[in-house]
């Protein structure tokens, strides 16, 4: 799982919407309505946010301290379908896309589009990109 910022929480993990990878600030759990209790239980919770993006590494290559990989989605949603962003927007597809790289800064990660860190990933209202000249975002992995 790909989330955003040093300290995980539901709001700022990567998710589906339609095909493309976003980050909901919104998404999480919440309190349901208490004039409804479920039974057995003291508070109603509600899910909120579309489902969380998991993915595998494949074909993952050390270069020093990074590594690259062709990145495939292990979620139930889109499963076996890979993460692309030739457009710059990151989606899903069917077919083999190209190289992220993993740039380990000690306490993030900097994820890079090509294996010569062409574009930086970064957050761009909501939705991720991969936009060249740009501050790389900061984003960590969750297993």
């Amino acid at each position: 799982m790909i989330y955003e910022g040093m300290h995980y929480s539901s709001s700022v993990t990567a998710r589906f919407a339609d095909d493309y990878i976003v980050i909901d600030s919104s998404a999480g759990v919440s309190a349901g309505d208490a004039t409804k209790p479920s039974k057995g239980a003291t508070t109603d919770m509600i899910l909120k946010g579309a489902p969380a993006l998991h993915v595998k590494a494949i074909s993952g290559q050390q270069h020093g301290e990074d590594w690259t990989a062709l990145l495939q989605v292990a979620s139930a949603t889109h499963e076996g379908m890979w993460i692309d962003s030739s457009d710059g927007w990151v989606k899903v597809k069917s077919s083999e896309p190209g190289w992220v790289r993993f740039v380990d800064m000690g306490d993030h990660y900097e994820l890079w589009q090509g294996k010569n860190k062409d574009r930086p990933l970064i957050n761009s209202d909501g939705r991720l990109r991969f936009a060249a000249g740009m501050t790389p975002g900061r984003f960590n992995i969750k297993v």
